[in-house]
């Protein structure tokens, strides 16, 4: 009765432990399994860095003006190619030839500038600015000079052939390619800044 008594108590302890067992395997994969369920979790909503494309650089230097535009959206200093048209006018010798050789030389500004394809406020900024630069002794030269020079311009675009000798004796050595409408641009401006000449 005893030993009955004692064999009982020693199976129902080994059933305990075999239970307690159990228990504790099947929490240590749960435990490990939602462990690492976390971890992935975590590293999912961790921020991603975004990167940079290469070859971007928002510190890129401005652009560069080329020092013979005047800034007026590209459009060349006319300083030089209008200096023929100072230092002479009307009763001077050899007029008609410097006529001839400063609208040739403004004619083709007029053209390598395209001033039919330009803004009239671009162009008339450019002109302005040059003819402002002037002494005043200049500007009424010019306001003199001008009158000839467009009638010049006016006969090479009407008759090319019929002044290319004039065009020659004025050390010009080639007709001005400048179509009508590039020259009539910047005559319509000048005849606009320029004031009549004083008598």
């Amino acid at each position: 009765m005893k030993h009955g008594h004692l064999f009982r108590t020693c199976a129902a302890g080994c059933c305990g432990i075999f239970l307690l067992s159990l228990v504790l395997a099947g929490c240590t994969p749960s435990a490990s399994s939602s462990s690492s369920s976390s971890s992935s979790q975590a590293l999912s909503e961790a921020p991603t860095s975004q990167a940079v494309p290469s070859g971007e650089d928002d510190t890129a230097p401005a652009p560069v003006v080329d020092g013979s535009e005047n800034g007026f959206n590209g459009i060349s200093d006319p300083a030089d190619a209008f200096a023929g048209s100072l230092g002479w006018g009307p009763g001077t010798a050899g007029t008609s030839l410097k006529s001839m050789a400063a609208a040739a030389s403004m004619m083709e500004w007029a053209d390598e500038n395209a001033a039919a394809n330009r803004s009239s406020d671009a162009l008339n900024d450019s002109l302005s600015q040059w003819f402002d630069s002037l002494e005043q002794v200049d500007q009424e030269n010019f306001a003199e000079a001008w009158p000839l020079i467009e009638e010049s311009a006016q006969r090479i675009l009407d008759d090319p052939k019929a002044v290319q000798g004039e065009l020659s004796d004025a050390g010009v050595q080639e007709t001005p390619s400048c179509s009508e409408e590039d020259w009539s641009a910047v005559a319509g401006v000048l005849n606009a800044i320029v004031p009549a000449p004083q008598q």
